[in-house]
Protein backbone atom coordinates (compact mmCIF):
# COMPACT_ATOMS: atom_id res chain seq x y z
CA UNK A 1 0.00 0.00 0.00
CA UNK A 2 1.31 3.66 -0.79
CA UNK A 3 1.92 6.24 1.61
CA UNK A 4 0.51 8.77 -0.33
CA UNK A 5 -3.05 7.01 -0.26
CA UNK A 6 -5.39 6.87 2.50
CA UNK A 7 -5.59 3.65 3.89
CA UNK A 8 -8.59 2.28 3.23
CA UNK A 9 -9.88 -1.60 4.40
CA UNK A 10 -7.87 -4.07 2.40
CA UNK A 11 -9.74 -5.68 -0.74
CA UNK A 12 -8.95 -8.87 -2.77
CA UNK A 13 -7.44 -8.25 -6.01
CA UNK A 14 -6.71 -10.65 -8.45
CA UNK A 15 -3.90 -9.44 -11.00
CA UNK A 16 -2.99 -11.47 -14.38
CA UNK A 17 0.88 -12.09 -13.90
CA UNK A 18 0.95 -11.66 -17.45
CA UNK A 19 0.42 -7.81 -17.29
CA UNK A 20 3.49 -7.48 -15.37
CA UNK A 21 5.83 -10.33 -16.91
CA UNK A 22 9.31 -8.88 -18.14
CA UNK A 23 9.80 -10.15 -21.88
CA UNK A 24 13.12 -11.38 -21.05
CA UNK A 25 14.29 -12.66 -24.43
CA UNK A 26 13.91 -9.50 -25.73
CA UNK A 27 15.22 -7.27 -22.88
CA UNK A 28 18.43 -9.63 -22.40
CA UNK A 29 21.41 -7.46 -23.47
CA UNK A 30 19.46 -4.17 -24.11
CA UNK A 31 21.71 -1.18 -22.72
CA UNK A 32 20.80 1.37 -19.69
CA UNK A 33 20.92 4.94 -20.22
CA UNK A 34 24.44 6.12 -18.70
CA UNK A 35 23.67 9.40 -18.42
CA UNK A 36 20.44 9.12 -16.56
CA UNK A 37 19.94 11.34 -13.96
CA UNK A 38 19.38 10.19 -10.73
CA UNK A 39 19.50 11.28 -7.12
CA UNK A 40 20.06 9.77 -3.84
CA UNK A 41 18.95 9.51 -0.15
CA UNK A 42 21.23 12.17 0.80
CA UNK A 43 20.40 14.39 -2.05
CA UNK A 44 23.75 13.46 -4.49
CA UNK A 45 22.74 13.62 -7.75
CA UNK A 46 24.86 11.60 -9.91
CA UNK A 47 24.63 9.45 -13.25
CA UNK A 48 23.98 5.66 -13.52
CA UNK A 49 26.77 5.15 -15.80
CA UNK A 50 28.53 6.63 -12.57
CA UNK A 51 27.81 2.79 -10.97
CA UNK A 52 29.08 1.32 -13.84
CA UNK A 53 32.55 -0.26 -14.82
CA UNK A 54 31.30 -2.94 -12.11
CA UNK A 55 28.58 -5.06 -12.05
CA UNK A 56 25.66 -3.54 -10.66
CA UNK A 57 22.52 -5.20 -8.85
CA UNK A 58 19.37 -2.68 -9.61
CA UNK A 59 15.97 -3.45 -7.46
CA UNK A 60 13.02 -0.76 -8.83
CA UNK A 61 10.83 -0.03 -5.48
CA UNK A 62 8.67 2.16 -4.70
CA UNK A 63 9.49 4.50 -1.54
CA UNK A 64 5.84 4.54 0.20
CA UNK A 65 5.29 0.55 -0.43
CA UNK A 66 4.80 -1.02 2.90
CA UNK A 67 4.62 -4.62 1.96
CA UNK A 68 7.17 -6.54 -1.30
CA UNK A 69 9.21 -3.56 -1.52
CA UNK A 70 10.74 -3.08 2.06
CA UNK A 71 10.59 -6.48 2.43
CA UNK A 72 12.98 -7.15 -0.78
CA UNK A 73 15.19 -4.78 0.16
CA UNK A 74 15.82 -6.18 3.37
CA UNK A 75 15.50 -9.91 1.87
CA UNK A 76 18.31 -8.44 -0.42
CA UNK A 77 20.39 -7.04 2.42
CA UNK A 78 20.16 -10.50 4.07
CA UNK A 79 21.37 -12.69 1.40
CA UNK A 80 24.09 -9.96 0.25
CA UNK A 81 25.21 -10.77 3.54
CA UNK A 82 26.43 -14.34 2.58
CA UNK A 83 27.91 -14.00 -0.52
CA UNK A 84 31.22 -14.42 0.04
CA UNK A 85 33.24 -14.39 -2.65
CA UNK A 86 32.37 -10.76 -3.91
CA UNK A 87 32.96 -7.55 -2.08
CA UNK A 88 29.67 -5.30 -2.01
CA UNK A 89 31.16 -1.99 -3.34
CA UNK A 90 34.91 -2.82 -4.27
CA UNK A 91 33.48 -5.73 -6.81
CA UNK A 92 29.81 -5.00 -7.34
CA UNK A 93 27.56 -2.43 -6.59
CA UNK A 94 23.13 -2.24 -5.78
CA UNK A 95 20.88 0.33 -6.33
CA UNK A 96 17.44 1.14 -5.80
CA UNK A 97 15.48 2.76 -7.41
CA UNK A 98 12.30 3.97 -7.12
CA UNK A 99 9.18 3.65 -10.19
CA UNK A 100 7.21 6.19 -8.22
CA UNK A 101 7.06 9.89 -9.57
CA UNK A 102 6.29 11.15 -6.30
CA UNK A 103 9.27 9.55 -4.43
CA UNK A 104 11.64 12.07 -3.65
CA UNK A 105 15.25 12.57 -2.00
CA UNK A 106 13.32 12.53 1.42
CA UNK A 107 10.89 9.28 0.94
CA UNK A 108 14.09 7.61 -0.28
CA UNK A 109 15.95 8.68 2.80
CA UNK A 110 12.47 7.74 4.88
CA UNK A 111 12.50 4.14 3.06
CA UNK A 112 16.10 3.65 3.79
CA UNK A 113 15.73 4.58 8.04
CA UNK A 114 13.14 1.92 7.93
CA UNK A 115 14.27 -0.56 10.92
CA UNK A 116 15.96 -3.57 8.70
CA UNK A 117 15.76 -2.10 5.13
CA UNK A 118 19.85 -1.82 4.86
CA UNK A 119 23.01 -2.22 7.15
CA UNK A 120 24.34 0.81 7.66
CA UNK A 121 27.93 -1.35 6.56
CA UNK A 122 26.57 -1.84 3.21
CA UNK A 123 25.44 1.84 2.41
CA UNK A 124 28.92 2.58 0.76
CA UNK A 125 28.52 0.30 -2.00
CA UNK A 126 24.53 0.40 -2.14
CA UNK A 127 22.40 3.47 -3.03
CA UNK A 128 18.47 4.55 -2.93
CA UNK A 129 17.60 6.72 -5.64
CA UNK A 130 14.88 8.67 -7.72
CA UNK A 131 15.12 9.74 -10.92
CA UNK A 132 15.60 13.50 -11.20
CA UNK A 133 13.42 13.99 -14.32
CA UNK A 134 10.52 11.98 -12.55
CA UNK A 135 10.28 9.93 -16.05
CA UNK A 136 10.43 6.55 -14.39
CA UNK A 137 8.40 4.84 -17.03
CA UNK A 138 11.41 5.75 -19.49
CA UNK A 139 13.57 4.48 -16.94
CA UNK A 140 11.90 1.50 -16.16
CA UNK A 141 10.72 0.59 -20.10
CA UNK A 142 14.56 0.15 -20.59
CA UNK A 143 14.61 -3.34 -18.48
CA UNK A 144 11.14 -4.32 -19.86
CA UNK A 145 10.09 -3.59 -16.02
CA UNK A 146 6.04 -2.78 -16.10
CA UNK A 147 4.36 -1.63 -13.27
CA UNK A 148 0.70 -0.27 -12.91
CA UNK A 149 -1.20 1.74 -10.10
CA UNK A 150 -4.27 -0.55 -8.78
CA UNK A 151 -6.88 1.69 -7.82
CA UNK A 152 -8.27 -1.50 -5.71
CA UNK A 153 -5.36 -2.37 -3.79
CA UNK A 154 -4.13 1.34 -3.52
CA UNK A 155 -0.63 -0.53 -4.10
CA UNK A 156 1.05 -0.59 -7.01
CA UNK A 157 1.41 -4.08 -9.12
CA UNK A 158 4.74 -4.88 -10.21
CA UNK A 159 7.22 -8.13 -10.31
CA UNK A 160 9.96 -8.30 -7.49
CA UNK A 161 12.63 -8.41 -9.53
CA UNK A 162 16.75 -7.90 -9.30
CA UNK A 163 18.39 -6.74 -12.54
CA UNK A 164 21.45 -7.38 -13.16
CA UNK A 165 23.71 -5.32 -15.28
CA UNK A 166 26.85 -5.97 -17.22
CA UNK A 167 29.92 -3.60 -16.30
CA UNK A 168 28.83 -1.29 -19.92
CA UNK A 169 25.23 -1.25 -19.02
CA UNK A 170 23.99 -4.18 -20.14
CA UNK A 171 21.18 -6.66 -19.07
CA UNK A 172 22.66 -9.89 -17.85
CA UNK A 173 20.11 -11.60 -15.86
CA UNK A 174 16.58 -11.49 -13.71
CA UNK A 175 16.40 -12.61 -10.70
CA UNK A 176 13.00 -12.75 -8.82
CA UNK A 177 12.34 -12.29 -5.44
CA UNK A 178 11.37 -15.66 -4.65
CA UNK A 179 14.54 -17.59 -5.83
CA UNK A 180 16.66 -15.14 -4.25
CA UNK A 181 19.81 -16.79 -2.67
CA UNK A 182 23.75 -16.36 -1.76
CA UNK A 183 24.59 -19.21 -4.83
CA UNK A 184 22.33 -17.83 -7.02
CA UNK A 185 23.76 -14.08 -6.71
CA UNK A 186 27.26 -15.07 -6.80
CA UNK A 187 26.60 -17.14 -10.05
CA UNK A 188 24.55 -14.09 -11.77
CA UNK A 189 27.67 -11.80 -10.71
CA UNK A 190 29.57 -14.09 -12.90
CA UNK A 191 27.46 -14.01 -15.90
CA UNK A 192 26.67 -9.99 -15.57
CA UNK A 193 31.03 -9.61 -15.14
CA UNK A 194 32.92 -12.76 -16.85
CA UNK A 195 36.05 -13.08 -14.68
CA UNK A 196 36.64 -9.70 -14.17
CA UNK A 197 34.89 -9.22 -10.93
CA UNK A 198 38.12 -10.84 -8.95
CA UNK A 199 40.97 -11.65 -11.36
CA UNK A 200 42.44 -14.33 -8.41
CA UNK A 201 39.57 -16.37 -9.08
CA UNK A 202 39.20 -16.17 -13.07
CA UNK A 203 39.43 -19.72 -13.91
CA UNK A 204 37.69 -20.68 -10.82
CA UNK A 205 34.62 -18.30 -12.30
CA UNK A 206 35.16 -19.85 -16.35
CA UNK A 207 34.21 -23.19 -15.08
CA UNK A 208 31.88 -22.05 -12.99
CA UNK A 209 29.93 -19.83 -15.92
CA UNK A 210 30.33 -23.24 -18.07
CA UNK A 211 29.15 -25.72 -15.76
CA UNK A 212 26.30 -24.08 -14.63
CA UNK A 213 22.74 -23.01 -16.94
CA UNK A 214 19.84 -20.60 -16.22
CA UNK A 215 16.74 -22.27 -16.25
CA UNK A 216 14.39 -20.07 -17.17
CA UNK A 217 11.26 -22.15 -16.52
CA UNK A 218 12.41 -22.73 -13.05
CA UNK A 219 13.89 -19.34 -12.35
CA UNK A 220 16.89 -20.57 -11.08
CA UNK A 221 20.66 -21.94 -11.74
CA UNK A 222 20.99 -25.84 -12.38
CA UNK A 223 23.90 -27.72 -13.57
CA UNK A 224 25.11 -28.19 -17.46
CA UNK A 225 25.31 -31.41 -17.51
CA UNK A 226 26.25 -31.14 -21.37
CA UNK A 227 29.08 -29.20 -20.48
CA UNK A 228 30.45 -31.13 -17.30
CA UNK A 229 30.39 -34.66 -19.30
CA UNK A 230 32.66 -32.05 -22.47
CA UNK A 231 35.04 -30.52 -19.99
CA UNK A 232 35.12 -34.03 -18.28
CA UNK A 233 35.87 -35.45 -21.38
CA UNK A 234 38.19 -32.59 -22.03
CA UNK A 235 40.27 -33.15 -19.16
CA UNK A 236 40.37 -36.58 -19.26
CA UNK A 237 41.86 -36.38 -23.04
CA UNK A 238 44.69 -33.93 -21.82
CA UNK A 239 45.59 -36.24 -18.95
CA UNK A 240 45.56 -39.41 -21.51
CA UNK A 241 47.56 -36.80 -23.93
CA UNK A 242 50.16 -35.77 -20.73
CA UNK A 243 50.44 -39.31 -19.62
CA UNK A 244 51.25 -40.54 -23.40
CA UNK A 245 53.55 -37.55 -23.68
CA UNK A 246 55.66 -38.35 -20.11
CA UNK A 247 55.41 -42.45 -21.14
CA UNK A 248 57.05 -41.30 -24.60
CA UNK A 249 59.95 -39.44 -22.83
CA UNK A 250 60.84 -42.23 -20.80
CA UNK A 251 60.93 -44.89 -23.10
CA UNK A 252 62.59 -42.08 -25.30
CA UNK A 253 65.57 -41.38 -22.07
CA UNK A 254 65.72 -45.69 -22.01
CA UNK A 255 66.53 -45.95 -25.23
CA UNK A 256 68.97 -43.21 -25.45
CA UNK A 257 70.75 -44.71 -21.82
CA UNK A 258 70.73 -48.42 -23.93
CA UNK A 259 72.54 -46.48 -26.68
CA UNK A 260 75.82 -45.42 -24.31
CA UNK A 261 76.06 -48.71 -22.30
Amino acid sequence: MSAHAVHEPARSVTVDASVIQIDEPRYLGAEVRRDTVLTDSDGRDFKLGDLLGKPVIMLLSYYGCDGTCPTMNAELARVLAGVSRFRLGPDYRVLTVSFDARDSQQTAAQFLAKAGAVPAAMRDGWRHAVVKDRNVKGFADQVGYKFFWSDAAKAFMHPNVLVFLTPTGRVARYIYGTRMDARTIELALIDADWNRITETASVFDMLTGACFSYNYVEGKYVPNYAQLIGIGSLVSGLVMMMLGMLGYRFRWTLSRRGMHE
